[in-house]
């Protein structure tokens, strides 16, 4: 394993060049020793004038970022290891504006790495499946999605006042439906002991018994035990698995009967409204994927720069036209 140092100065020594940053990318892809993707021949060498190495037997030229989330990119990888590093340092993520201001390089191209990041550790999550007691709801997310809360005003030397805010608003409209400006996302956790465990989310373009069983059926070991409210299209669950139980709430008590679930959703909140303000719908899933790949490695914080690094060298490239489209 390459052993990220914890101080960031240390840090900024250890990768300061293009051939380190090379050879820890060499490291992870090819831990015993070079192997040809062409024909799996474990013996080649390094041309004198280009960055490729080239099999000694079917003579197939490859370079260590090839076939990576690096693959073809412009961008120096000292950058991108400062860029890996920033991401895993702050629960809250990194924003493209301040890594540009940082590396004096252009908002958009900034905007892009951090998304093709995004996409690595959602590939890299897909074989996690959960299992045991797993709690799920929704998460409803947009503009309009908060409930009527209450402040609390605390004056000096009179005894604090509760009052209703002035004109608290919801995500439904009159008629009980959604607002078109709020999107809902399918929160699925392992409750551990009141621990959290692994989570999945997805967003749901459509709330309905297919979207949910697909879900549930993909991520979901057989026959786990689920805990969830008695909202309609849940009751799929009851044809996935007997294990089955059904907590009625409203959405004052909601977070008692559900506690899990509810700590990842306020936790989820806090990481889209801190760091980014807001989010589009169309990368939504991008942003759920990093949240993700933190929260199930919130307890080992010293490997995750590591972790990344990992998953970005093992996923497939993605370009921009893919992530546009």
């Amino acid at each position: 394993m390459i052993l990220f140092p914890e101080s960031i100065i240390e840090y900024q020594k250890q990768f300061a060049t293009e051939e380190a940053c090379e050879a820890a990318l060499a490291k992870i892809r090819w831990p015993h020793g070079f192997v040809c993707p062409n024909c799996d021949h474990d013996d080649g060498y390094q041309l004198t004038d280009r960055r490729q190495i080239q099999c000694v037997l079917c003579r197939h030229q490859t370079s260590v970022t090839a076939g990576t989330i690096f693959h073809k990119t412009h961008l120096p990888l000292t950058c991108w290891f400062w860029i890996i590093y920033q991401v895993t340092q702050d629960k809250g993520g990194a924003s493209a504006t301040r890594l540009a201001a940082q590396l004096n390089r252009p908002y958009k191209t900034m905007w892009f790495v951090l998304h093709k990041i995004r996409h690595a550790m959602g590939q890299r999550d897909e074989p996690i499946s959960l299992a045991g007691l797993i709690e799920f709801d929704e998460a409803v997310l947009g503009p309009e999605a908060r409930r009527p809360t209450r402040i609390e005003d605390e004056v000096p030397g009179l005894e604090s006042v509760n009052r209703p805010l002035a004109k608290p608003y919801g995500a439904k409209a009159k008629d009980g439906r959604l607002r078109k400006s709020v999107i809902e996302v399918l929160a699925l956790v392992e409750a551990e002991r009141f621990h959290a465990g692994n989570v999945v989310l997805r967003v749901l373009p459509k709330k309905s018994f297919e979207t949910i069983r697909e879900v549930v059926q993909e991520k979901v070991d057989e026959n786990q035990w689920f805990r969830t409210d008695a909202f309609h299209s849940h009751w799929v669950l009851r044809q996935l698995s007997t294990n089955f139980k059904l907590i009625k709430s409203s959405d004052g008590d909601g977070c008692q009967a559900l506690p899990v679930v509810h700590r990842v959703i306020s936790l989820l909140k806090h990481y889209l409204m801190g760091t980014y303000f807001g989010v589009s719908v169309k990368y939504l899933q991008l942003y759920l994927n990093e949240f993700c790949f933190r929260f199930m490695r919130r307890e080992k914080q010293t490997i995750l720069p590591e972790s990344l690094l990992r998953a970005c060298v093992f996923a497939l490239p993605f370009n921009y036209a893919e992530l546009t489209l």
